[in-house]
């Protein structure tokens, strides 16, 4: 539009395109802004991705589908003297896709409203691929933890559903590698666990695949009995072997939430109230051991 036109314009027609540009203005800041918080963890591309053609799409900020080449999303505190602890975040997605927004966004905002730093880890979607990337952005946590201002002793992991998987596959091959660099001399191990409705069933107990070792990390794991996806003895089972072991861990099992609950508030007021409590005990419990 050009100046002859912009003075036809009436007072109100001229307040309602120049709010109009505003909110695009503002809706430009705010993508400028989340591209900002993306951090590189490989120094060039991802190992194993070499000949790999670029199919990644994204649906919005919602999913997003051939992961290319991984990253982490940070969301940050606001600065004070002490260092905070960190939650390194994988969402779900059945390692098809990844529910970056539901099982992601939601959660690291969840975790900076309880005084913990996040980062959301856009993995491939591959489970040995991912095992590379979850090792990878645990160590680059870690060897940077004084320039995000986290104290490297209390960095965790939570993960939905194969997001969970995966949590629990670095948990027990955290330092399983071929080192790349420096950054890979830091340990991969997380310092506490969070599983939520994971489909691990069968991985580990006398004939799975995953043994669990002593230095597994504390966990806390949620699943709910009608959950159609992934089955709830994987956290029964998992659940177990860490009380026979001795390694602290809580399970909440819920009557009803189905799978993919997260924080989400759909499944009718009655079961999201109760099932989405899952999120205070997790709290409660990380204040417990002295995470927060």
């Amino acid at each position: 539009m050009n100046i002859s036109e912009l003075k036809k314009l009436s007072a109100k027609q001229f307040l309602i395109l120049m709010s109009g540009g505003a909110i695009l203005l503002t809706l430009a800041a705010s993508n400028v802004s989340a591209q900002n918080q993306k951090v590189r963890i490989w120094p060039e591309l991802a190992p194993g991705s070499e000949n790999t053609a670029n199919n990644e799409k994204w649906e919005g900020l919602k999913k997003v589908t051939g992961v290319y080449q991984p990253d982490l999303t940070y969301f940050p505190l606001q600065q004070s003297a002490e260092k905070s602890s960190a939650l390194l975040i994988f969402p779900g997605g059945g390692y098809k896709q990844l529910e970056f927004e539901k099982e992601g966004i939601k959660i690291a905002k969840w975790a900076n409203q309880n005084g913990v730093t996040a980062f959301v880890l856009k993995y491939r979607l591959n489970e040995q691929l991912a095992l590379r990337d979850a090792q990878r952005a645990m160590s680059f946590l870690r060897a940077n933890a004084n320039k995000y201002h986290i104290d490297k002793n209390r960095i965790g992991v939570i993960g939905f559903s194969a997001g969970a998987h995966l949590a629990a596959n670095l948990t027990l091959n955290a330092n399983n590698r071929n080192k790349v660099d420096a950054i890979d001399n830091e340990s991969s191990r997380p310092d506490f666990f969070i599983g939520i409705y994971s489909g691990y069933s069968g991985i580990f107990g006398p004939l799975g695949r995953f043994k669990v070792t002593s230095d597994f990390a504390p966990a806390f794991l949620v699943h709910a009995a009608n959950d159609d996806k992934a089955d709830i003895f994987g956290s029964l089972e998992l659940y177990a072997v860490l009380n026979r072991m001795n390694i602290p861990a809580e399970l909440h099992l819920y009557e009803h939430g189905g799978h993919g609950f997260a924080l989400e508030t759909d499944r009718g007021d009655a079961i999201t109230s109760t099932v989405n409590a899952w999120s205070r005990r997790c709290i409660e419990w990380l204040k417990l051991r002295e995470v927060i």
